[in-house]
């Protein structure tokens, strides 16, 4: 089905429903760049033990052009309130990374790890102001089958970020600067 746009609020008062196999990607190991048209607002699904590395999109807040005529331009770059949730279905041998997609964009947000091979106690994460990536490593910082990350363009150069993860041993932050 091609795009369809709407210019002002749409309303449901049943819901909406996203369902069937075109809402459901399947992300393998090694590299990959999501984009908004083909991952976002789609659950991704992460089922392989070993390393991968996911890159978002660079944010792109600026505005409709002037020829688009009233109200927002259907084809404009603005990736702002994007959403990526990433599903991981087996627990994490190789390390998996999510990073920003240059070194302007930062995350913002925090995880949630809980302990699961002593006396599973939660551990709360927050991110530093440079923070631009998520490494989960199948123990310390997170990885187990089940976790779940959500993305969204919050703002210019701005990625608000959840985690929420089983983890082993001593726990540390998931969060680090590595985007240059």
């Amino acid at each position: 089905m091609a795009k369809t746009t709407f210019q002002g609020p749409v309303k449901s008062i049943n819901g909406f429903q996203g369902v069937g196999t075109g809402n459901s990607v399947s992300i393998g190991a090694g590299a990959t760049s999501l984009t908004v048209d083909t991952h976002a607002g789609r659950m991704l699904y992460h089922n392989v033990a070993g390393a991968a590395t996911l890159t978002l999109p660079a944010i792109n807040s600026s505005s409709d052009s002037g020829v688009a005529g009233p109200g927002n331009d259907p084809n404009s770059a603005n990736n702002l309130g994007a959403s990526f949730e990433i599903y991981i279905g087996t627990t994490k041998t190789g390390d998996f990374v999510l990073q920003v997609a240059n070194a302007s964009d930062t995350m913002t947000g925090n995880a949630i790890i809980v302990d699961t091979d002593t006396n599973d106690n939660a551990e709360g994460f927050v991110t530093a102001a440079a923070s631009d990536t998520i490494t989960l490593n199948g123990s310390t910082k997170g990885g187990l089958a089940g976790s779940i990350i959500t993305c969204k363009a919050i703002g210019a150069n701005r990625w608000g970020v959840q985690v929420t993860s089983g983890g082993t041993g001593d726990l540390v932050t998931p969060f680090s600067a590595a985007v240059s």
